[in-house]
């Protein structure tokens, strides 16, 4: 049991180093990437807001429903 603990465990740990490995290959200044990185940039504009914002009280009238059949 314990050299099949041992034998994951250096799986798991071989399998760590190969994604190690091949994120530091990746070459994030690919000109791909540097105009996707430029098409999320937004320019900073006034806040819009997603609700209409009611200036005075609205008085909410009680609407019953029929009830289901």
């Amino acid at each position: 049991m314990d050299l099949f603990l041992l034998g994951t465990v250096l799986f798991l740990l071989a399998n760590v180093a190969v994604v190690i490995n091949m994120l530091g290959r990746v070459n994030l200044h690919n000109e791909s990437v540097i105009a996707w990185e430029q098409s999320q940039v937004t320019p900073v504009a006034a806040p819009v807001l997603q609700y209409p914002v009611a200036l005075v009280p609205v008085q909410h009238s009680a609407v019953y429903l029929p009830e289901a059949a």
